[in-house]
């Protein structure tokens, strides 16, 4: 007896088995990185979100002086008390203004500090722009990790000595 052939064949061959198969997987990873990208960015948008927290409550705790309350001026308005503020822990400044935070947030600012600055500038620089000083608010956060990087966020305001 001999054997009919039914002309259609049924099922997948094994090299279009192999091709699909490395599509998916090609597809998968793909799908894994972006994922993989959109944490490493959510975290980083946490992280500045708690800088710009630290910013706030050190500008609330220590805010910069009516130009009328300095009575230093030149090179001393560089180390005026009023006018700089040395590195100062988040939690430090939550005590100083009293504030009631829930304690993850507390958590979250744990590795956070603000300092603020006046940047050096000569006499001759202040004559030209009327007196005009930047100030430099810094927060910071990060390396208490073997091997992780600091990072910091800077802001700079002008400030004006009236002669």
């Amino acid at each position: 007896m001999t054997a009919r052939r039914t002309g259609s064949r049924a099922g997948f061959t094994l090299m279009e088995v192999l091709i699909a198969a490395v599509m998916l997987a090609v597809g998968c990873i793909a799908i894994l990185s972006c994922m993989m990208q959109c944490q490493r960015m959510m975290l980083a948008s946490k992280r500045f979100e708690s800088a710009q927290l630290v910013l706030q409550l050190g500008e609330m705790a220590h805010p910069i002086p009516d130009p009328s309350q300095v009575t230093t001026s030149g090179e001393d308005i560089m180390n005026d008390e009023l006018l700089n503020v040395r590195e100062t822990p988040a939690e430090d400044l939550v005590r100083e203004l009293e504030m009631e935070l829930p304690r993850t947030e507390l958590e979250q600012l744990k590795d956070y500090t603000f300092e603020r600055t006046v940047d050096e500038t000569d006499d001759e620089i202040l004559q030209w722009n009327g007196g005009i000083y930047s100030i430099r608010s810094t927060v910071r956060w990060g390396g208490s990790n073997y091997g992780a990087k600091r990072e910091e966020l800077n802001v700079i305001k002008l400030w004006r000595k009236k002669p």
